[in-house]
């Protein structure tokens, strides 16, 4: 029976005519133009398993078989090359190639080995869209529970940059999946988050897709102003990509839904072009439904024959890519149309088949939709556990938050008194310093001091000697007197610069060195007024380290001592220095064997000058004390004069 004549205009028909005869001529010369590359590149290289992936893309838009030799070679030469990556993109453009012809065995084969490539390339990405594919696959078949399952396991790997757009795919066929099992909450939900994934990363071809999974949603629920304003969004975006097959698709939904709407010439007018333009491009799961859609629409105007045609085509384009609801759908619009032309057999024999028909698809929803319904189940279980341990995983983390903030805290704490105690020890060290270079500068004021007193005494002395020697006034024994005064207070301005040099030498500063100091200048000034010295020291001194003031001081009421001896005493043949340690202090003793000139006055031993007084002054200065007076015999008798001085020792040195 020859198909009946469409109902358009002639002018509207002779414009998409030459329509498609240009789209015919644009795709024939794209395929041209790819085979002359195709056919000057023959080096096996990358390049050339390009050129064939993109001939066979081309070769798919006019005639599906046509690419089946060419993906083929593509995929034979990207195994010789060994390059894991071109071998995963050839499998995957072969596996939509069955895909397209319902050829879903080889399909799954090669999408199983795209996956293996991809995961020995560590391609997150290709993992993902080999998931989406077999999916759709499952999805296809009426293997819904498996479909989801795909849909969740690509959802479930790492969301990057890399696996992103394909993850937004996934949505849209889960979502898909769930229109076709009556779940339409959920296939919503998962429709809208992929729109809006797609709308905020712009991923237009996606977008298209999200809006016709939201048609299709509301198609089902009969909302059909909804449901075309979402096919006509999506078939906008198709057409700015350029992508034939998804505008096609669209299209049949739109005459689709004027179908339903008892539009039929509107899905008359609609459905011929889609029909023409799905057999030419070879889109084997289109032709059943554009079949079926104008044989129900020609039944619905009164042309049962038609009905007839369209129906008998439907029926066997849809057991050839095994689509049962098809078939069932064809085999109802064919029982109506042979009741209408009273032909009651072949009504019933259309009838039987579209029960059988829809036993089978009924025995199928309802396993499909109890394993989906499991599947929720045990997704929603997981889900459950998921919240568990993300709450666990958060409860770790804010306590690892808390246990850093602590440490932080404490670290801020520690910081906070070591800084505490630096800005003290600085305060304490600037203090330390401050003290003494006061030391220091009291010290340097008392050697000037003593510079100019003792030294410059002196030397105003020697310079008057010499002043009196050059006017040459006084006798030869006077001259001699004169230079005998001058050569003593030089040899004493000597001795005391030694003094000033001594105190001043860091490596003088034990109290060895101090004793031994103090033998030396005792020799020097007491042996050679005839007068014995005794030092009396312990058998073994420790070792103790003096600092200056202390050192000095006591060398300087050692000095003064031995001056005064010289200056007052009378009849003194003996002096005795002893030194002894009694805990930590020093006891330092000098007594000499003096008589005074009047026997028990203390005044008579002339020892109450300023010399005395400067012996207290400095045994206090150094935190010591300073006793004077005449030595008693047992009679009561006086036997000379001592001095004792009690310091405090610093703690031992090393």
């Amino acid at each position: 029976m020859p198909e009946p004549a469409s109902t358009q205009s002639p002018p509207f028909a002779e414009a998409k005519a030459a329509n498609l005869s240009a789209l015919k001529q644009a795709q024939q010369h794209r395929i041209d133009s790819v085979s002359a590359l195709v056919d000057a590149n023959l080096t096996p290289d990358y390049r050339r398993v390009v050129l064939l992936t993109e001939l066979a893309r081309a070769l798919k838009l006019k005639q599906v078989e046509d690419a089946l030799p060419v993906l083929e070679e593509a995929v034979r030469l990207a195994r010789q090359l060994e390059r894991h990556d071109l071998v995963a993109e050839t499998l995957l453009d072969l596996a939509d190639y069955y895909i397209s012809l319902a050829n879903y065995g080889p399909a799954k084969r090669c999408l199983q080995d795209a996956q293996l490539e991809f995961e020995l390339i560590r391609d997150l990405g290709g993992e993902v869209r080999c998931l989406g594919r077999l999916a759709l696959v499952a999805d296809q078949q009426g293997q819904y529970a498996a479909s989801l399952a795909y849909c969740y396991k690509g959802m479930t790997m790492a969301n990057t940059s890399e696996t992103r757009r394909f993850q937004t795919s996934l949505k849209i066929q889960a979502g898909n999946t769930f229109t076709k099992l009556g779940d339409y909450k959920h296939a919503h939900e998962y429709l809208s988050d992929a729109l809006r994934v797609a709308r905020h990363y712009d991923y237009p071809d996606r977008i298209n897709l999200a809006l016709g999974g939201l048609g299709d949603v509301a198609r089902r629920q009969k909302h059909w102003a909804l449901a075309r304003r979402f096919y006509l969004q999506s078939m906008a975006v198709s057409q700015r990509l350029g992508l034939a097959a998804e505008v096609l698709a669209m299209q049949l939904n739109l005459a689709e839904v004027d179908e339903r709407q008892g539009n039929n010439a509107n899905a008359l007018a609609l459905g011929y072009p889609v029909l023409r333009q799905s057999v030419a491009a070879g889109q084997l799961l289109a032709i059943p439904r554009a079949l079926g859609l104008l044989a129900r629409a020609s039944l619905q105007m009164g042309r049962p024959d038609s009905a007839i045609y369209y129906g008998k085509r439907s029926l066997r384009a849809s057991q050839a890519v095994r689509s049962k609801e098809g078939a069932r759908a064809a085999n109802e619009v064919l029982a109506l149309a042979y009741a209408a032309r009273k032909d009651f057999a072949q009504a019933y024999t259309a009838s039987s088949g579209r029960k059988a028909y829809n036993d089978s698809l009924l025995n199928e929803a309802t396993t499909n939709r109890t394993a989906a319904l499991r599947l929720n189940y045990e997704l929603g279980q997981q889900q459950n556990q998921i919240k568990v341990l993300t709450q666990q995983a958060r409860l770790q983390a804010q306590q690892r938050e808390l246990y850093r903030l602590r440490q932080q805290t404490q670290l801020i704490g520690i910081a906070g008194i070591s800084l505490l105690a630096i800005l003290v020890g600085g305060y304490f060290f600037w203090r330390f310093r401050r003290r003494q270079s006061a030391r220091e500068t009291e010290l340097r004021a008392r050697l000037a001091a003593d510079l100019r007193d003792d030294v410059g005494t002196l030397l105003r002395q020697i310079s008057l000697q010499s002043n009196l020697l050059q006017e040459g006034l006084a006798d030869a024994a006077g001259q001699r007197l004169q230079i005998n005064r001058l050569s003593d207070a030089s040899r004493t301005a000597v001795r005391q610069l030694n003094d000033v040099v001594w105190s001043l030498d860091a490596q003088n500063d034990y109290l060895t060195d101090l004793l031994s100091r103090m033998r030396d200048y005792g020799h020097e000034v007491i042996c050679p007024r005839n007068i014995e010295l005794d030092f009396k020291l312990p058998n073994a001194l420790p070792v103790y380290r003096l600092h200056a003031r202390l050192r000095r001081n006591l060398y300087l009421i050692y000095k003064e001592s031995l001056q005064n001896i010289l200056k007052h005493a009378q009849a003194v043949s003996r002096v005795t220095v002893g030194v002894r340690l009694e805990g930590p202090q020093l006891i330092l003793d000098i007594v000499d064997d003096g008589q005074p000139a009047a026997v028990g006055t203390h005044v008579a031993l002339g020892r109450n000058g300023q010399g005395v007084t400067t012996i207290y002054n400095r045994a206090t200065a150094i935190g010591g004390a300073a006793t004077t007076g005449p030595v008693l015999a047992a009679t009561g008798t006086v036997t000379g004069y001592g001095v004792r001085v009690v310091v405090p020792l610093p703690h031992l040195s090393a």
